[in-house]
């Protein structure tokens, strides 16, 4: 059993879009943070766990069918990323 590592670039196109919708609502681009995800290699593929950085700042958001970008948005919302 091993760990499968994601980068940005490796997330569903919806994953893509949505969190590139967020960050523009709130001021940033998707270049301001550092996407990586990582999953159990014999897991569903919505059961990783999503890890976004900027700066000094990192927080880890478990996927849930795109629920990260939910729980993403709560925390540019009070501005845990400054």
């Amino acid at each position: 059993m091993g760990i499968t590592q994601f980068r940005y670039i490796d997330l569903p196109i919806g994953d893509r879009a949505a969190f590139e919708l967020v960050c523009a609502r709130h001021g940033f681009a998707p270049v301001h943070f550092e996407i990586s995800a990582s999953a159990p290699a014999d897991e569903p593929e919505h059961e990783r766990v999503v890890t976004v950085r900027r700066g000094g700042w990192t927080q880890s958001y478990q996927d849930g069918r795109g629920q990260w970008i939910r729980q993403f948005e709560a925390d540019l919302t009070c501005r845990f990323f400054k």
